[in-house]
């Protein structure tokens, strides 16, 4: 499997609402509040266009042809800090199968590239409720470990506070990774 990322564009707001209100998708989130067009285009505007975001579309590539087939999930650094040099990385969960850990290691491994090759960045941070043990796996294989646990950080699906890791990457780490990407 191949991928490709591409900066989202105003245009994509349909499948950013659609993948992001998926029940799937939002139970892994801080903030569940659904997301309607005019919020994202609202958060286009102020965040991906300002640069405080770095948002991309994954596009599953077709093998034979290189050509891409179409769109699977959406990925994006956040929290630019230029001055202390970090970011937070964030994958959206999906239902889409092509979705799976193969394209959500290679995304992890190209978000890494662009913070650490592209914006200089010293720490990428991501955060995973504790209950997700496959997500703290999936980022632990691209070299992210533990910095802290932190109790009752926000609200479960259930409706009751979960804790949750904050894990990180410095660029040592980073410069360790098999980017065959």
């Amino acid at each position: 499997m191949k991928i490709y990322l591409r900066p989202i564009t105003e245009e994509d707001g349909s499948l950013i609402v659609k993948w992001r209100n998926n029940p799937n998708v939002s139970m892994h989130c801080f903030n569940r509040v659904p997301v309607t067009l005019e919020s994202n285009k609202k958060f286009f505007h102020e965040q991906v266009e300002t640069g405080r975001y770095k948002q991309y579309i994954v596009e599953r590539i077709e093998e034979f042809t290189g050509v891409v087939v179409y769109p699977i999930a959406t990925v994006y650094l956040k929290d630019i800090d230029r001055i202390n040099k970090r970011c937070e990385l964030c994958i959206f969960t999906s239902d889409d199968e092509e979705w799976n850990t193969e394209s959500q290691t290679m995304a992890i491994k190209k978000l890494l590239f662009i913070a650490f090759e592209e914006l200089g960045m010293h720490k990428v941070y991501s955060y995973v409720f504790t209950r997700y043990d496959d997500e703290k796996q999936l980022l632990e294989n691209a070299k992210f470990r533990v910095e802290n646990v932190l109790e009752s950080e926000a609200i479960g699906a259930d409706g009751q506070y979960d804790d949750a890791y904050r894990m990180v990457i410095f660029e040592n780490d980073y410069r360790q990774i098999d980017l065959d990407i």
